[in-house]
């Protein structure tokens, strides 16, 4: 599913939530458009696997206010990404850590989640067509030129 955050204080389109990842993501283009300095990444011990075919050193990770949902139903959390610079379709990959704390309840076949907040409950609903233009995309960086 793929969905709008509000990022260090800008809307960022393109966050894929991904139910079987443990780690939150923030792709290096992204780090760079929120106008972010790598002297903020604390070091990051570990390599990452599964965003490739060989194991992924970080630049390091930082913690970044994030807001899911809207106005009165939104809920803001503190998340720590880890950022690599790997080319993606998306900006930001939010795992399961961070689901869990929402208390979210996803539904693939409807294209929503929905968390509980002090304004009721939110339902951030997924985008069908930017959905299929990052798929395309990631396909055309896997070297498939016609994207399909």
């Amino acid at each position: 599913m793929v969905i709008t955050i509000i990022l260090a204080n800008a809307n960022l389109h393109r966050t894929l939530v991904d139910q079987e990842s443990s780690a939150n993501i923030l792709f290096k283009t992204a780090f760079d458009k929120l106008g972010l300095q790598e002297k903020e990444l604390r070091a990051y011990p570990n390599s990452l696997f599964g965003l490739g075919d060989t194991p992924i050193q970080p630049l390091g990770y930082i913690s970044l206010h994030t807001t899911f949902g809207k106005e009165t139903r939104s809920r803001t959390l503190n998340i720590d990404y880890i950022v690599v610079n790997v080319s993606s379709a998306y900006t930001t990959l939010i795992g399961r850590t961070t689901l869990n704390q929402l208390t979210a309840v996803i539904s693939t076949l409807h294209i929503w989640m929905k968390f509980p907040t002090p304004g009721g409950i939110a339902t951030i609903k997924g985008d069908q067509k930017l959905v299929r233009r990052c798929y395309n995309k990631s396909l055309n960086l896997k070297g498939n030129p016609r994207g399909e």
